[in-house]
């Protein structure tokens, strides 16, 4: 039996989705443009949300943004969702696929926090402990946590806790480290080696919620004389598969 729909509501709900880390706030010829609708239907569209405290227009630009009552709807969303449950089987997979130890870091503050992980089957182990803070611009797993930051906020961060050395590798030249970052936003994928704890190589990728925003990241460790520099590359991939099918299974998607 087909249902049918409410155009109305799909269109409010595409509308909601048009905002994301990158774009947070529209006037309404955008949205219009966005979405494929006349300007006279979305601007009902977008005064009904308003009404609703959906959305919050700010006088002075004209522009529309998220209200902050919505983060009370995405707080139970996370809660019901679970992420660590839910990550459990990916991160037990990539560790049987690649051999070395998966995590998966949230964000803390100024600090990346491992809250899972799944060991390596080897008996070498590394890496930091379940439950360690570790800073944002040391190693994979935290620096794309602070990569996927809107870019105005690294400065911020490093004025608040300076770019403290913990091993020779760690960056410590505030212009290295942006560098780094933008090329984590465009690749989607970082690599350290040695930066948080000599002997270490690390890998990282983005982890998105139901609404596009990094809300986690995907990390992979192990010893540098077993997980090389070249099967660091070989695991780009496999890392990159393994967080999208994360994201997609954060976003309600039961097919990944």
């Amino acid at each position: 039996m087909v249902t049918k729909t409410i155009k109305s509501v799909e269109k409010a709900i595409d509308l909601l989705f048009l905002f994301d880390g990158d774009r947070t706030d529209m006037d309404v010829k955008t949205i219009a443009h966005s979405l494929g609708v006349p300007l006279r239907t979305t601007y009902r569209l977008v005064d009904t949300l308003r009404k609703r405290r959906v959305l919050v227009l700010d006088e002075s630009t004209g522009r529309y943004r998220v209200s902050p009552r919505v983060g009370h709807l995405l707080a139970a969303i996370e809660d019901s969702g679970n992420i660590t449950r839910l990550c459990g089987p990916f991160l037990t997979e990539l560790a049987r696929r690649s051999g070395e130890t998966a995590q998966l870091f949230v964000p803390s503050s100024d600090e990346a926090l491992l809250i899972e992980t799944a060991e390596s089957p080897h008996p070498l182990r590394v890496g930091p402990r379940m439950g360690q803070r570790i800073p944002l611009h040391c190693g994979a797993g935290a620096k794309v946590l602070l990569a996927f930051r809107p870019p105005e906020e690294w400065d911020g961060y490093i004025h608040r806790n300076g770019l403290k050395k913990y091993t020779p590798n760690t960056v410590t030249n505030p212009e290295t480290l942006k560098r780094q970052l933008q090329t984590i936003r465009r690749t989607g994928f970082a690599e350290s080696n040695q930066e948080f704890v000599l002997g270490v190589r690390a890998l990282g990728a983005p982890i998105k919620n139901g609404i596009g925003v990094v809300c986690a990241s995907l990390g992979l460790v192990g010893p540098d004389t077993r997980l090389t520099m070249g099967k660091a590359r070989k695991l780009k991939s496999l890392m990159i598969e393994v967080a999208g099918r994360i994201s997609a299974a954060l976003a309600g998607d039961s097919s990944s």
